[in-house]
């Protein structure tokens, strides 16, 4: 067992030089008139129906970033931005033909294929159909700016989906022409490639992107080939 005499004199010194330094430390940071907290950005999202900040709704909201879905993933499928979310489950099945599995708060976990109790919607268009069923493979990654979800109670300004409403939106053209080739490779022969091209003409914004995805399959007849496009226009012009 260790002992501590605290009658020593080395350990009195300790514990005075241990107080000192703690004090003069606080005294620096406090007499420090330069430092500033940095600036946090607001955060506006529209789940609930208009514009407003995070903070100011008193629904359960996540917004997933355009940082956070580019940067350092692979952008197959929506398993890698929703994962970041609280309270939701994305499963990549490593099964094309049965899509992903996501579970709000429980709410389809039981799905055997597709999802359902949760709303999808793309660009305010529904991506759920008339018996609660949606897909999500023909949800393009590359060309998406932000997710919002929500979850709980609020989701019924969407209709029935009680497990909550994942809303994508995609990005608009900007000021500049930009042309972005994007080739990928990985595992069990996967590899995927595509062209985006994004702008504005007069008063008209566009992004279209194209890409093949292939894929050899991490399970026994799991084998899939993807080819997908999509187009947005938006009418930048005021009235």
């Amino acid at each position: 067992m260790l002992q501590i005499n605290s009658r020593s004199p080395t350990f009195r010194k300790q514990v005075i030089a241990i107080l000192v330094s703690g004090v003069f430390a606080q005294l620096a940071f406090a007499n420090n008139p330069e430092y500033e907290a940095p600036p946090l950005d607001e955060i506006v999202v529209s789940a609930s129906g208009y514009e407003q900040k995070i903070m100011d709704t008193a629904a359960s909201i996540n917004l997933v970033t355009i940082n956070q879905i580019q940067n350092g993933q692979a952008r197959d499928n929506l398993s890698e931005p929703l994962n970041r979310v609280p309270g939701i489950f994305a499963l990549n099945r490593q099964n094309y033909a049965q899509d992903l599995q996501i579970s709000s708060r429980g709410f389809g976990a039981n799905s055997t294929f597709g999802t359902r109790g949760i709303r999808l919607i793309v660009d305010n268009i529904p991506g759920t159909v008339a018996d609660g069923q949606g897909q999500i493979s023909h949800i393009d990654l590359p060309s998406t700016d932000r997710i919002e979800v929500m979850r709980g109670p609020f989701s019924v300004l969407y209709g029935n989906s009680s497990g909550g409403v994942i809303r994508v939106f995609t990005q608009d053209g900007g000021p500049k022409t930009e042309v972005q080739p994007y080739f990928e490779v990985g595992s069990y022969g996967q590899r995927r490639a595509g062209l985006k091209a994004s702008g504005k003409s007069d008063e008209l914004g566009y992004v279209i992107d194209a890409g093949q995805f292939h894929t050899n399959g991490y399970r026994d007849q799991s084998a899939a080939d993807r080819r997908n496009a999509n187009a947005k226009l938006s009418f930048m012009g005021g009235p």
